[in-house]
């Protein structure tokens, strides 16, 4: 029995719609690798806050502080001392790290559709590919990009500031669900400031309602990360929130992406 003309079309539509997002992103990475204006954004910015962190948290690592509403009525020199704890722990360092990424990934991240409004290149792209296309390759080389500065930063991060590393399969879950959350929102936001005519103090103006809730969660996780014996529903909960907000924020952005670049 054949099969009905709409299955042949939608069958027909699905490697053309990968092909376009595909041609577009490597266009994205050929650009990039001539100009490197995302790369010479993100890396000044990166090293001069890895800079600025090392030298301002020289001293912090070494500090102890402790909570007064543990102590026994009755303090003792041993008490004190089994109630210490870091100044700076493992989460509070996560969520400095989250901040360096999150304005990193804007300053490179800012001018993906608005590189394509001042060449002139969106009426071509409208003409010859489909806005889940553009949207998706987009989307793709944003991730690379906030992928390859968290691989790069992160280390040298965690031997600045002594971050643990925690569990290795959690700590991975994190930083790739922080990775996706954080390319999906610059993605929908560079869409937003460009169709706007903006400039960057738009882009972070825009994104600065989601990048608070993306914090947010990001700092639960990074809690549930280094909480000795976490349960596993609260990994889940945490870890899987943060993940859940990437997802709905790509799934949100491709819905109402046509509208945004068709206008």
């Amino acid at each position: 029995m054949s099969r009905s003309n709409t299955e042949i079309d939608a069958a027909a539509r699905v490697p053309s719609w990968i092909s376009e997002a595909s041609a577009l992103l490597a266009k994205d990475i050929r650009a990039e690798l001539r100009t490197k204006t995302a790369v010479s954004a993100v890396g000044v910015f990166s090293f001069a806050s890895l800079l600025l962190v090392a030298l301002a948290t020289e001293t912090l690592k070494e500090v102890r502080t402790v909570s007064m509403l543990r102590l026994p009525d009755i303090v003792t020199l041993t008490a004190l001392e089994a109630q210490m704890r870091p100044a700076w722990d493992s989460p509070s360092k996560m969520g400095l790290l989250w901040v360096l990424l999150c304005f990193a990934a804007f300053a490179g991240l800012s001018h993906s559709f608005v590189h394509e409004e001042e060449t002139g290149t969106v009426t071509a792209l409208r003409l010859s590919m489909s806005a889940g296309a553009v949207y998706t390759g987009k989307l793709v080389f944003n991730l690379i990009v906030t992928l390859a500065v968290a691989i790069a930063i992160t280390p040298v991060y965690m031997l600045i500031t002594g971050m643990r590393l925690g569990s290795p399969f959690v700590f991975i879950s994190v930083m790739f669900s922080g990775c996706l959350g954080l390319a999906g929102t610059a993605t929908i936001v560079a869409a937003l400031a460009a169709k706007a005519r903006g400039t960057g103090a738009l882009f972070g103006a825009i994104g600065l309602p989601l990048l608070v809730v993306f914090l947010i969660l990001l700092i639960n996780a990074a809690n549930a990360l280094y909480t000795v014996d976490a349960p596993l529903l609260r990994l889940t909960k945490d870890v899987g929130g943060l993940f859940s907000f990437g997802v709905l924020i790509i799934a949100l952005s491709a819905l109402t992406f046509p509208f945004v670049w068709e206008e």
